[in-house]
């Protein structure tokens, strides 16, 4: 039989829980305004349900319903685990991160029988109902009053089981009791059976989102959509799932190597601490193997560590069968080792049950060897070390000239890493020739437009005063309250205003109107430099014949750290 996580229909992803003493605005906290800018969680895709039959009549049929947690309530239970790491839990930082005193995320989830009326009613709407007396209620309503709290909350799907919740009052099963058989079990008990070669069982279920502002203040509630119903049984419509034929290759954030020593034995523990991004895609295959085929916990984490560029070796990795968006950590099986070496770690997913493996990860280490110039390769190890380069990027030739798609993945590490915030992609992609999540979201903050309506051009290559240009609008996102790209021209003056202009280059005639401000204001905070003889060099230099000089990819790394330094 299948693992059973649940118990409940209304099981929590419970992300925080903290009461604390400050006051709160009375603005829309950030909570609402980063992960749910529509006003309501994303609306989850239809249950999947499967029946599984006691033929023996011992305990009676589990009808186990999956559910899938939605891509925002996956971002904010990634928001979360990065603040609970990086602050140990202190109150303060998570009020200055959420912006609310707590917050919970309830899935719900409503049941009809032969198409008739659901379950719901508007009462469940309401933030109080997990206070809801259940010994008292109707025992129609019993499943949906479970107060317990779910705290496995990374799982991008989870399961609870019908049959656990049937309340027998007098013989009646309630709202299940047209569509259900009985029998006598072996200790004289009645069974139950769901009867679904007469009957068919519709399910439906949304998100929940509750918040409290102020400490001791109200609860909140925000709700989904519906999701779209599945059934199964005499009407049933659901579908089988279709099995995966390939795994897409997870993504590494972060990476952190340590030594200790023990001081009594001196016997040395080495390990490391990474952050591991699963791909939406690695769901729907897990899905599969549990509610469709039954498998336990079909895929594993293989990950591999490689020391001073020598060959690739094993590491054991922490609850390597735990596929989820998490910090993990990663034990070395490769001797001894110490925080002089330079140590890169890799990983994939594996499927023995499927036979299929994912392609490796990026390859992140503590001590990146950059294909770069000398000069550059100091502030570069300050880039890896404050996050600000992407993974396009990662063992790339940084001596290349940067792309418009690499800068604006660029832009948004320095976006991240300026406002402790993840960016998000724009919701309607309105490009043609790319659907590049990172160009969505630097589109999405205002940071790039496109080439054309419907193009973006990621291929093409960018100058110096674009790339300027563009670093600035971060700034300019984050320090001027309002500012978009489209109402830039507004914010004219308040944007002079903040800093006191350098004497002109030599070429400032070559400079485009529209990039002057930018130049001047990163000259300004010793973000960029000329390129000798007090020129910049916007788009076009002469050496016998004009050449194109463009942005390479380590000066717009360097342009990023400084922006971090100087101005964050």
């Amino acid at each position: 039989m299948m693992k059973k996580r649940g118990f409940a229909l209304f099981l929590a992803l419970i992300f925080a829980l903290a009461l604390l003493s400050m006051t709160a605005s009375a603005a829309s906290p950030k909570l609402l305004a980063e992960f749910f800018p529509t006003g309501k969680p994303e609306t989850p895709r239809a249950p999947y349900m499967v029946l599984e039959s006691d033929t023996d009549n011992l305990y009676g049929d589990a009808l186990i319903i999956w559910y899938n947690t939605p891509h925002d309530i996956l971002e904010l239970q990634k928001a979360y685990g990065l603040w609970e790491t990086e602050t140990d839990f202190d109150d303060g930082a998570f009020r200055e991160r959420f912006g609310v005193e707590a917050f919970e995320i309830w899935i719900q989830t409503d049941c009809r029988i032969d198409g008739g009326a659901w379950q719901y009613t508007k009462a469940w709407d309401s933030p109080d109902w997990s206070t809801w007396d259940q010994e008292t209620m109707p025992s129609y309503l019993a499943f949906c009053a479970d107060s317990s709290l779910n705290t496995d909350i990374a799982k991008a799907f989870d399961n609870f089981t019908l049959s656990w919740l049937i309340y027998i009052e007098d013989g009646n099963t309630g709202f299940l009791d047209p569509g259900l058989t009985s029998a006598t079990g072996e200790y004289g008990e009645p069974v139950y059976h769901f009867d679904t070669a007469n009957h068919t069982f519709s399910f439906r279920c949304r998100m929940m989102l509750k918040y409290a502002v102020d400490s001791g203040g109200e609860w909140k509630a925000l709700c989904s959509d519906w999701s779209p119903e599945t059934s199964i049984g005499r009407s049933g419509t659901q579908k089988p799932l279709s099995a995966p034929t390939a795994i897409e290759a997870p993504a590494i954030d972060s990476f952190a190597f340590r030594v200790d020593v023990d001081e009594g034995s001196e016997e040395q523990f080495t390990s490391a601490d990474y952050y591991l991004n699963i791909p939406d895609s690695v769901y729907d295959g897990l899905l599969y193997c549990e509610a469709q085929e039954g498998m336990f916990e079909p895929y594993r984490i293989e990950a591999q560590l490689r020391v001073n560029g020598g060959e690739w070796g094993r590491a054991d990795t922490g609850n390597e069968t735990w596929i989820f968006s998490a910090e993990r950590s990663v034990a070395p099986d490769t001797g001894t080792m110490t925080e002089k070496d330079q140590v890169e770690l890799r990983v994939r997913l594996v499927c023995e049950e499927l036979g299929l493996a994912s392609p490796w990860s990026n390859i992140i280490g503590n001590k990146p060897d950059f294909v770069a110039h000398n000069w550059a390769k100091p502030e570069l190890e300050e880039a890896a070390a404050l996050g600000l380069i992407p993974g396009c990027l990662q063992g790339a030739d940084l001596t290349q000239p940067i792309t418009r798609a690499e800068f604006a993945a660029v832009s948004v590490k320095l976006y991240e890493a300026l406002s402790g915030t993840q960016a998000e992609p724009v919701a309607a992609n309105p490009f043609t020739d790319t659907s590049d999540p990172e160009v969505l979201k630097a589109f999405d903050l205002g940071v790039t437009n496109g080439t054309a309506a419907d193009k973006f051009d990621p291929d093409a290559l960018i100058n110096r005063e674009q790339a300027a240009a563009m670093l600035t609008r971060v700034y300019k996102k984050l320090n001027l309250e309002g500012w978009t790209l489209a109402s830039d021209g507004e914010y004219k003056e308040a944007f002079k205003a903040l800093f006191t202009m350098p004497a002109l280059f030599a070429d400032d005639g070559e400079i485009s109107s529209w990039a002057k401000d930018s130049v001047y204001f990163m000259a300004a905070n010793g973000i960029v430099n000329g390129v000798g003889d007090n020129c910049f060099a916007p788009k076009l230099v002469s050496s016998g014949e004009e050449t194109l000089n463009f942005a390479t990819r380590e000066q717009a790394l360097l342009m990023s750290v400084r922006t971090v330094k100087n101005l964050g």
